[in-house]
């Protein structure tokens, strides 16, 4: 573990299965939740828990995570593998310090290592995510609406002027429609300012003309 500047103890970056975390650190992450996003529901997450988290300590204390969701989808004609970021949020009190970029660079690695094709999200301000590799993708997607654990229906072709992938593997992004094959990737980062403070929000922006629930 280093020292930031200052010499200050830097944060310590782990990855950890949903199914792994216990009730006192569950609690944790779903306060961090609740204070990076106003109206985030009361549990640890949006739609449904994420697969894993990479979760950021500092001095005992929850300074960041964020989720991620294993997905095949559809893009198109071609079926590809991916990893999907939900809910990456930082700590007030640690905003600016790379944080969110440190745990992006982590998963890019775990990707690569899992031979996935794609991490994708969805974002509303993409400047965080450009610096670390993402670009825009002007596909429309269709994805399974999910409210309080109860399915609604469908979104279908929707252009949500918000996707970004970023490749992993060898093969381009396809042309075509996206099937999520499940829900929207939501809460996944809304920047304040470009910075890593990074509050994914979705009320706002590009994604408010999608239409709740999601």
């Amino acid at each position: 573990m280093g020292q930031e500047r200052g010499g200050s103890e830097a944060a310590a970056v782990y990855r950890v299965a949903e199914a792994e975390i216990g009730e006192s650190l569950r609690e944790q992450v779903q306060a961090l939740l609740q204070a990076c996003f106003p109206g985030y529901p009361s549990r640890s997450y949006f739609k449904l828990p994420p697969h894993f988290r990479y979760l950021a300590a500092k001095n005992g204390a929850l300074a960041a995570q964020m989720g991620v969701e294993l997905r095949v989808i559809r893009v198109g004609g071609s079926v590809v593998r991916t990893f999907g970021i939900v809910d990456l949020c930082v700590t007030t009190s640690e905003r600016s310090c790379g944080l969110a970029g440190r745990m992006l660079a982590e998963v890019t690695g775990f990707a690569r290592a899992c031979k996935m094709d794609f991490v994708i999200l969805f974002a509303d301000d993409d400047r965080l995510y450009t610096r670390n590799g993402w670009a825009r993708a002007g596909n429309p997607c269709s994805w399974l609406k999910i409210h309080d654990h109860t399915t609604l229906g469908l979104a279908t072709a929707v252009d949500t002027g918000a996707l970004m992938v970023k490749v992993i593997g060898q093969r381009a992004w396809p042309e075509g429609e996206v099937d999520l094959l499940g829900h929207l990737f939501l809460w996944s980062g809304l920047g304040h300012g470009g910075q890593d403070v990074v509050s994914h929000g979705r009320r706002g922006g590009q994604l408010r003309g999608i239409g709740w629930p999601r």
